[in-house]
């Protein structure tokens, strides 16, 4: 056996919880701006139309439509309100991902490495709860997606913790000095 030029143990860095339906629907980098200006508030197609064109990516109403079908099939948005308009039914959609258009430190995890170990010790406890709880025992009888199950239940609960009002009054906060 050769003897090898490179060889180096990597690490998980970020978990994400999506099945290959959605991972399909995030496939293109249109669908992925429209899933970001969905989680600011419902639009139409029309309006993601010219949302989208003002930021340089030209995509018809129809080629739209298309793309919130895929996203609806992922289960990454869903109607959030239908309007009559003209004895026509338009649709506004909403995200039920949160997409962001940000960019972290290059180097999160050496900036801030010990804040992600202390974190991670915490939500080692939480996580323990969870398996431990009798309705996670219930979601997978045969025991054959327990850590994805666990991943999942966390990240709902962190999404449902993003939809709270104390958790927006926190990101509302000025930073203390």
């Amino acid at each position: 056996m050769a003897d090898a030029l490179f060889q180096k143990e990597v690490k998980i860095r970020r978990i994400t919880t999506l099945n290959h339906v959605a991972t399909q629907g995030l496939s293109d980098p249109a669908r992925l701006r429209i899933l970001e200006l969905l989680s600011h508030k419902p639009m139409n197609a029309d309006e993601i139309a010219k949302a989208l064109g003002a930021a340089g990516i030209k995509k018809a109403t129809t080629t739209v439509r298309h793309h919130l079908d895929t996203l609806k099939e992922a289960g990454l948005i869903e109607a959030a309100r239908m309007v009559e308009v003209r004895g026509a039914v338009m649709k506004y959609y909403s995200a039920t991902l949160r997409v962001f258009d940000c960019q972290a430190p290059a180097d999160l995890d050496g900036k801030a490495g010990k804040l992600i170990d202390d974190t991670a010790t915490r939500l080692l406890k939480i996580v323990k709860n969870v398996h431990e709880d009798k309705r996670f025992s219930a979601l997978d009888k045969d025991a054959k997606c327990r850590e994805f199950l666990a991943l999942l239940v966390i990240n709902a609960a962190l999404a449902r913790l993003a939809e709270r009002k104390e958790y927006r009054d926190l990101l509302a906060t000025p930073k203390k000095s």
